[in-house]
């Protein structure tokens, strides 16, 4: 009997481990290629944003639209670079519906689609920390939809380093 007990116990606590895994999601290069008009490296200062004690649940209706008043656009991304970039972004793994935030904060990127929508991409940048913040906004800064967060901070780390590179950005904004 304890023998029984003892296995249940491990199956349980295996399935219970295993079953809490977010699942991987790749943005689309070809959709990204055929919709994205501009790409820009942005400071969003958001003083609302809060995290959530677990991510296992459905948050979308805690999510916060974006508030364009709060946003100051850093650089933007040279048209050239373009192409690399949606590229390194989209063999970008993520964690889908990870949520972690209610909204995005600090240094993001903002890929604004040819019809007004546009996609923010943030991560923790102050730690250095892979959570953050990936979702579709409409243009007047409703949530569309949320993606999650990157499994890594160096996939936004290097998204944002292509920003630094002298030949790749824009100043001129």
């Amino acid at each position: 009997m304890k023998k029984i007990f003892v296995f249940v116990f491990i199956l349980a606590l295996c399935v219970s481990l295993s079953a809490c895994d977010p699942g991987s999601y790749y943005l689309s290069f070809d959709e990204l290629t055929k919709n994205v008009v501009q790409i820009e490296l942005i400071d969003y200062n958001n003083t609302d944003q809060k995290g959530f004690a677990s991510w296992v649940p459905d948050h979308s209706d805690d999510l916060l639209p974006f508030d364009n008043s709060k946003c100051t656009v850093v650089k933007q991304l040279d048209d050239e670079k373009a192409v690399d970039f949606l590229k390194t972004l989209s063999n970008s793994d993520i964690l889908y519906h990870y949520y972690v935030f209610n909204s995005p904060r600090g240094i993001s990127l903002r890929l604004t689609y040819e019809n007004g929508d546009f996609l923010i991409v943030n991560c923790d940048s102050e730690n250095e920390a892979f959570v953050g913040y990936i979702g579709k906004y409409s243009g007047d800064g409703q949530v569309l939809e949320f993606y999650g967060c990157f499994s890594s901070y160096h996939y936004f780390e290097r998204l944002v380093d292509m920003f630094s590179d002298s030949d790749g950005y824009n100043n001129e904004i």
